[in-house]
C-alpha cells in the first residue's frame, strides 16, 4: 500500500539525519536583512535535528532585497553562497539545499502578520523532543527533503536542490538508487506520473519524459483540460510518459555558474525578475527561436497572457537561455540533459494556505490510512486511551470531557472543558469548549470557545477568545501592547479590498497589520511567545502595564 511506503520514507528521512547524511550546506533565501538574521539564527539552532545530528551542516542565510523571481533568485543566491570561503570551487558539497523563504503570504492572513510577515515561521505540532523546540513549516519542508538529497547523491548528481518553504513532499514509491544515474545530468525534475484531470490541468504544469532514457523533453504550462488532453493524447504512448511537475528542482553547479555569467546584468537589474516555471523550462526545451514564437502564438490563441507579458518585458530571454544551453553542451561535450525523478504518488503536506493547513491538522485525528501517515509525519504516536485521546506531555482536569482528541504539551486547568475531535498544542488554558472540533496552537487563553468546526487559533492570548465555524484567530505581539486579528475560510480572496480594508470586525486591515508588524523585532516575538507559554498570557499584560 502507498501509505506504508509513505510512512517508511518518513522514517528513512529521520534516520538520514541520525546518520549525518543530510546536506552539508543549507542556504535560506529571504527578503530583507531582518529576515536574513532571523533565519540564520533559527536554522543554526535546529540544524542538528533537520540535517545532520553532528550539527556539521553549514548554514547560510542570504537576502534578496528586490524581486528576482525564483530563477534569477536562485542565481543570485548562488552568487552570495559562493562568496563564503567554505564553499569554494575546489570544495563544493555534493549537493546544496536552497530553500526560498519569502512571499507576501496574503492568503495566509492573519497568521502571516502575527509571525512578523514570515509565513514559513508558522509553528506545527511537531515537538523535536531532543531540544524541546517545535518545528516550523520551513523546518518540516527541509527535514523531509533529506531523502531526495540522499537519492540524488547516490546517483552521482552534483548541484543545488531548490525548493519552497511551505510544503513537505514524501515520495510514494520505494527508492532505488541503482536504477538510474544522474552523474551526467544538467538538472533533475521531480514528477508524479498520473492521469490528466480537470483540476491538475488547471493547477499544475506537466512534463513530457522519454520512456527509454527518462530524459525530460518538454514542459507544458497550465491550461484547460481539453487543450492539454489533445496535446498529450497525440503522443505515442510507447515512447513517452507524462507527469505532474512537483515544483521543486535540482540544477547542476555547471548550469548555475554558466547561467550567472549569461544573466549577470539581469541579476543586478532591480527591474528584472522571472520564475523557473513554466517559461524558463519551456525555453530550455524549445529547439529554435521560431518554435519559441510558435509557443507564444499558441498561448495567445488560448487566451493566456503569461508568455506574451514575459516576452514584452524580457524580449531576449530565449536567446539567453539558448546561450546557457549551448555553453553547457560545449563544456561537457554532450547534449543538454534534464532527467526526471519519479516520486510515485506523493504525500503532499502544504501549510501555506488556510484550507490545506486546516485539512492537514484535522487529518491528525483521522482513523484512516491518511491519518496514520499524517501522525507519522509529525511523530505523533498511534496509541490512544479509553476515550480515543492522545494525551502527550500534558495536564488536563480529571472531570473534563475530552474525546477523540490530541492534547500535546499543553495545560488545561478548568474541568468545564469539552473537546471532541480537537487538537490542542503548546497551550496554557483555563477552559476550552471545542465540541465540533478545531485546532488551538500555541495559545494562552482563559476561556477558548469554538462554536463550529474547522476553526484554527494560533498564538492567541487573552481572557476570552471565540471562533465561529471556519474562523481564524491570532494575536499580534506589538510589544508592549497586543492586538487581536481574525480571519475566516469564508473569505477566499485576500487581495485588493479584502486586504486593504478592515473586514470581519477587525480594528486593523491586514495591510495595516503587515505594516505594523514589519517594525517588530522577530526575536522579540519568539521570546514573548516562549514567556507566555511558560507564564501565561497575563505575563504579556503585566509587561504592557509596566511599560
Amino acid at each position: 500500500m502507498t501509505s506504508n511506503i509513505w510512512t517508511n520514507n518518513i522514517e528513512l528521512n529521520l534516520r538520514l539525519v541520525d546518520q549525518n547524511l543530510g546536506p552539508s550546506v543549507f542556504v535560506a533565501v529571504t527578503g530583507n536583512e531582518k529576515d536574513r538574521n532571523y533565519w540564520q539564527d533559527h536554522f543554526e539552532s535546529v540544524r542538528g535535528e533537520l540535517f545532520r545530528r553532528d550539527e556539521s551542516t553549514l548554514i547560510l542565510s542570504v537576502a534578496e532585497t528586490t524581486k528576482k523571481g525564483n530563477f534569477l533568485g536562485t542565481l543570485n543566491a548562488w552568487i552570495e553562497t559562493r562568496k563564503n570561503q567554505d564553499v569554494s570551487a575546489r570544495n563544493l558539497p555534493d549537493i546544496t539545499l536552497l530553500n526560498m523563504l519569502f512571499g507576501q503570504g496574503k492568503r495566509f492572513s492573519p497568521f502571516t502578520q502575527a509571525l512578523g510577515n514570515r509565513k514559513s515561521a508558522f509553528l506545527l505540532p511537531f515537538n523535536s523532543q531532543k531540544s524541546g523546540l517545535f518545528f516550523s513549516t520551513a523546518d518540516l519542508s527541509c527535514l523531509y527533503t533529506n531523502l531526495w538529497i540522499d537519492q540524488l547523491r547516490q546517483q552521482g548528481f552534483r548541484g543545488v536542490v531548490a525548493k519552497w518553504g511551505d510544503e513537505a513532499v514524501i515520495p510514494g514509491r520505494i527508492m532505488d538508487s541503482s536504477k538510474q544515474g544522474f552523474a551526467k545530468s544538467d538538472g533533475v525534475r521531480f514528477i508524479w506520473k498520473t492521469s490528466l484531470t480537470e483540476e491538475l490541468a488547471r493547477d499544475k504544469e506537466w512534463i513530457l519524459v522519454e520512456s527509454s532514457t527518462k530524459l525530460v523533453k518538454k514542459q507544458f504550462a497550465r491550461s484547460n483540460y481539453q487543450n492539454l488532453y489533445e496535446k498529450l493524447s497525440s503522443l505515442p504512448e510507447h515512447l513517452y510518459e507524462v507527469g505532474v511537475n512537483l515544483g521543486s528542482l535540482a540544477i547542476s553547479y555547471d548550469f548555475l555558474d554558466i547561467a550567472i555569467n549569461v544573466f549577470e546584468e539581469d541579476i543586478a537589474d532591480k527591474s528584472k525578475w522571472i520564475d523557473w516555471d513554466p517559461y524558463v523550462w519551456i525555453a530550455l526545451h524549445t529547439e529554435s527561436l521560431d518554435k519559441w514564437y510558435e509557443v507564444v502564438e499558441e498561448e495567445k490563441m488560448l487566451g493566456l497572457s503569461g508568455l506574451q507579458d514575459l516576452v514584452q518585458r524580457y524580449p531576449d530571454l530565449y536567446e539567453k537561455i539558448s546561450e546557457v544551453r549551448r555553453r553547457l553542451e560545449e563544456k561537457n561535450d554532450r547534449s543538454f540533459s534534464i532527467h526526471s525523478f519519479d516520486f510515485g504518488k506523493p504525500y503532499w503536506a502544504d501549510f501555506g494556505l488556510h484550507h490545506s493547513l486546516r485539512s492537514q491538522l484535522e487529518s491528525l485525528l483521522a482513523k484512516s490510512d491518511d491519518g496514520v501517515v499524517s501522525r507519522k509525519l509529525f511523530q505523533i504516536p498511534e496509541e490512544t486511551d479509553e476515550n480515543g485521546n492522545r494525551i502527550i506531555r500534558s495536564s488536563i482536569p480529571d472531570n473534563a470531557k475530552i474525546t477523540n482528541s490530541i492534547i500535546m504539551d499543553s495545560v488545561i486547568t478548568d474541568s468545564n472543558t469539552e473537546i471532541d475531535n480537537g487538537l490542542v498544542v503548546g497551550g496554557l488554558h483555563g477552559s476550552i469548549l471545542m465540541p465540533y472540533g478545531g485546532s488551538a496552537l500555541f495559545c494562552s487563553v482563559d476561556h477558548l470557545e469554538f462554536s463550529g468546526p474547522h476553526g484554527v487559533a494560533f498564538g492567541s492570548v487573552g481572557k476570552s477568545v471565540a471562533l465561529e465555524q471556519g474562523g481564524r484567530h491570532t494575536t499580534l505581539f506589538t510589544y508592549p501592547k497586543f492586538k487581536h486579528l481574525v480571519g475566516s475560510e469564508k473569505v477566499i480572496d485576500l487581495k485588493g479590498e479584502n486586504y486593504e480594508n478592515k473586514i470581519l470586525g477587525n480594528d486593523l486591515s491586514f495591510a495595516e497589520a503587515e505594516t505594523l508588524m514589519s517594525e517588530v523585532d522577530p526575536q522579540g516575538i519568539e521570546k514573548l511567545r516562549q514567556q507566555i507559554r511558560t507564564h501565561g498570557w497575563k505575563h504579556l499584560e503585566e509587561l504592557s502595564n509596566e511599560t
